[in-house]
């Protein structure tokens, strides 16, 4: 394996050390808000399945518990990304572009996801910086990750990603409150997104809990489904 720049390394390390050292599958729950211009933030529950470094689902719901009711998807399956909102779905370039981005935001910090891949590299930057290179369909996609200079945990994630099909658009991702999670798995415990031409992030996250290697086939397939109407009425 090619030599991990520095601040890899040590994130590397530190999540090995009490950790699980084969994480295949991940499912994350998350208590979230959605902010959009003009209006007051939405609460949000959202489900992240994932196939760690290779595909995922996010299962989002409108509200609370009891109260809530599926209100979408958000994907990258199959080598395609998609937006589902109610009955609109949203496929394209753009979003299998965008999907990887957001693929790769959340699996950073399992080292599982890029630990030896071929298909994947770390660029040294600095002492607290490198980037993540990933195959993408239009070529590869540099992703900047910042670390923390004192815990050595992922902070940010940068990428010029569509904004969904207009242009593309700075992104940024940053993570806080890393935690231990269930079988000692290093997660954060809150996350924010935002785009660059935007005051304030779009999307906030409390993770609730962590589970690996358990099945994601259930919700790997709704995305697959949704993909498949597309195809089918094209």
């Amino acid at each position: 394996m090619t030599a991990l720049p520095a601040p890899v390394a040590r994130y590397r390390e530190i999540a090995l050390r009490e950790g699980p050292r084969n994480v295949q599958t991940a499912i994350i729950d998350t208590e979230a808000w959605m902010r959009r211009p003009r209006l007051p933030r939405i609460p949000l529950e959202i489900r992240m399945c994932h196939r760690i470094g290779r595909e995922f689902v996010h299962d989002i719901r409108i509200g609370r518990g009891r109260l809530s009711f599926r209100f979408g998807l958000d994907a990258y399956v199959d080598g395609h990304g998609l937006m589902k909102v109610g009955p609109s779905l949203q496929t394209g370039i753009e979003f299998d572009q965008g999907a990887l981005i957001a693929l790769w935001g959340e699996a950073v910090g399992f080292p599982s996801a890029w630990d030896g891949r071929p298909d994947v590299r770390w660029e040294a930057v600095d002492d607290l910086t490198a980037t993540l290179v990933v195959p993408g369909p239009e070529g590869e996609i540099p992703i900047t990750v910042g670390f923390d200079p004192e815990t050595s945990f992922p902070l940010v994630c940068e990428a010029d990603r569509y904004k969904a099909t207009g242009p593309k658009v700075r992104w940024r991702g940053a993570s806080s409150e890393w935690r231990r999670f269930a079988g000692g798995v290093l997660a954060p415990g809150r996350f924010e997104a935002s785009w660059a031409d935007e005051a304030f992030p779009w999307l906030e996250l409390r993770t609730t809990s962590v589970a690996v290697n358990v099945s994601v086939e259930e919700a790997l397939a709704l995305g697959r489904r949704a993909l498949g109407a597309r195809v089918s009425h094209a």
